[in-house]
């Protein structure tokens, strides 16, 4: 296993060149990303792998608003805790 973990360390630092078979349409996208935003195409594909494997933000509907469905904390945040915040920006 050492040598599996050595071989990745290694390959993180390292360009990596590999071919990969895209659908038309997919490659249509991944080029019309790549020149809006004016980026290489391999550039353009890493932005939206590493986009399409973020966890989105979960959202709920309240009295028809969007808003924010945020996980459960374990403290509550409080006045007090907001003051501290503030004054700790000063």
């Amino acid at each position: 296993m050492q040598d599996i973990v050595s071989i990745a360390e290694y390959m993180h630092y390292i360009r990596v060149r590999t071919t990969i078979t895209l659908d038309d349409d997919v490659a249509a996208i991944a080029v019309q990303y790549a020149r809006s935003r004016d980026l290489s195409l391999s550039k353009a594909i890493a932005e939206l792998i590493l986009r399409g494997t973020r966890k989105s933000a979960r959202i709920k509907y309240v009295d028809g608003l969007p808003v924010f469905d945020l996980p459960k904390r374990r403290r509550s945040t409080t006045s007090e805790h907001v003051k501290a915040l503030e004054n700790d920006e000063r």
